[in-house]
């Protein structure tokens, strides 16, 4: 059963009822306050936590989230009514893994069954250093690698929402090409970096280097 933890003064869950939330059945609880979700989250294992871009200093209640070793592997998206404009770069600098708008769109589902694939990814992440050659930086080093992004080091400023084209190494004679995306800035370890494109058949190749590596 999936569990989703809404954070907001006000309930939010009848304006989410035709969305897949609502037609799926899933189980969503609402906390009003930080020291409420840091008890309710892990006790009931959430997998998907919801905080109102209206909560009181949304961006600190996120970064704390992140600190928690119980919910700092779970998806957290912010839900905004604010106009397109304000991207909330500050919330996906914090820790967000994306912003959804209110209220629900045509996009809606379809960006919130994206945050129901974290947890796994983060789970089959294994730690690895391959030297990434990029547009904003001459060189880098992949810490981390998933199936849906990467963990990157490097000593060039990148930017919450920065995207470069990419180079990766996996194997032998099989290098994947594609597109990322800045989507969280991890520092001192590095930038959390999201796939958008993979050239080919680049996502097998990353299935497949991550599936020898555990078995190594």
């Amino acid at each position: 059963m999936l569990r989703v933890l809404i954070c907001s003064r006000r309930d939010l869950r009848p304006e989410l009822t035709e969305t897949l939330i609502g037609r799926q059945g899933i189980e969503v609880y609402r906390v009003e306050k930080m020291a409420d979700a840091r008890l309710v989250g892990p006790s009931l294992g959430v997998q998907v936590i919801l905080v109102d871009r209206e909560f009181p200093d949304a961006a600190a209640f996120i970064r704390q989230l992140r600190k928690e070793p119980a919910t700092r592997d779970r998806s957290i998206a912010v839900l905004s009514r604010r106009p397109p404009q304000d991207s909330g770069q500050e919330l996906l600098a914090a820790g967000a893994n994306a912003v959804l708008r209110l209220p629900p769109d045509a996009s809606w589902d379809e960006r919130f069954s994206k945050l129901l694939t974290v947890p796994v990814r983060q789970q089959a992440r294994l730690p690895v250093h391959i030297k990434l050659p990029t547009e904003l930086a001459s060189e880098a080093a992949v810490l981390n690698l998933s199936p849906g992004g990467m963990l990157v080091f490097t000593h060039h400023p990148l930017k919450v929402g920065d995207e470069f084209k990419f180079r990766l190494p996996v194997s032998e004679g099989t290098i994947v090409i594609g597109r990322g995306r800045v989507t969280r800035d991890a520092r001192p370890a590095g930038f959390g970096v999201e796939f958008v494109e993979l050239e080919g058949d680049g996502k097998e190749a990353v299935m497949n280097f991550l599936r020898s590596a555990r078995l190594d």
